[in-house]
């Protein structure tokens, strides 16, 4: 018995369950673990339904079809309740950015990202309480529709934006480079550790932007195909929803 409690209180106070706590009880943490198993769950279904074209439908695939669809479903309908109401704070954000200070087009570029993201959660919450009964929608498939457009606005300016930064931060990386010829030539020794500082946190942020701009391209393959605008495979949409469902998961978990 006395190996048996050393045994939980050790894994109780392990890295892994303090991370697992940690990322667990944040909202933004359950949402994206939600998100990962709805876009692995249409992952799998499509390569089931594939499947069952080739070599013809048979009990045990159709069961795991059906109990996949409805993970989609289900998970699809937590991540609403979540995120409900989650539109007022975009709409604050996107006033906050445009009345605040700074370089203008990364200021108007944020501000679209965050009116399309508040369109967006706006047009879901409508779409659950219609769901729920607790209002009336004459056309529920028109404001998911709505939503969808909101969507892909907020990626299309997220993913400008991206691209805007990665061009301020390629000109800083230029005058850097002009600043460290002149150093070297003068066998600054503090100066050169001043931009060894630079270089690094110009590498960083390029980073980051960079893996910004490869979630948004992929994200925006989603609202895309359910617009109708371009009649992208299914499984390509599925893997992407679930590679951007894995970077964000690990964004959570580098904050935990």
């Amino acid at each position: 018995m006395d190996g048996t409690m050393r045994l939980v209180v050790t894994a109780a106070n392990s890295r892994m369950v303090d991370v697992y706590v940690k990322y667990i009880g944040t909202l933004v943490g359950r949402d994206k673990a939600c998100r990962l198993g709805q876009y692995f769950a249409r992952l799998l279904a499509y390569v089931i339904g594939r499947r069952m074209a080739r070599t013809g439908k048979t009990l045990y695939l159709s069961d795991w079809l059906v109990t996949l669809t409805k993970v989609q479903q289900t998970l699809g309908t937590a991540r609403k309740v979540m995120r409900a109401g989650k539109f007022v704070g975009f709409l604050q954000l996107a006033v906050r950015t445009l009345m605040g200070t700074g370089d203008e087009v990364e200021r108007t570029l944020s501000a679209v990202h965050k009116l399309g993201m508040c369109v967006f959660m706006a047009a879901d919450t409508w779409g659950l309480l219609g769901a729920l009964s607790l209002v009336r929608l004459r056309d529920a498939t028109r404001v998911a529709r709505v939503g969808q457009r909101g969507w892909m606005w907020a990626l299309i300016a997220q993913l400008v934006l991206a691209l805007y930064g990665l061009r301020s931060v390629a000109l800083r990386s230029a005058d850097l480079h002009r600043v460290r010829v002149h150093v070297e030539k003068a066998s600054d020794v503090v100066g050169g550790r001043e931009c060894a500082v630079e270089e690094e946190a110009i590498r960083v942020q390029r980073a980051a932007l960079a893996r910004q701009l490869a979630a948004s391209a992929l994200d925006l393959c989603i609202p895309v195909k359910g617009l109708g605008i371009v009649p992208l495979n299914e499984g390509l949409v599925a893997a992407a929803g679930t590679i951007t469902s894995l970077m964000g998961v690990q964004d959570v978990l580098a904050k935990s």
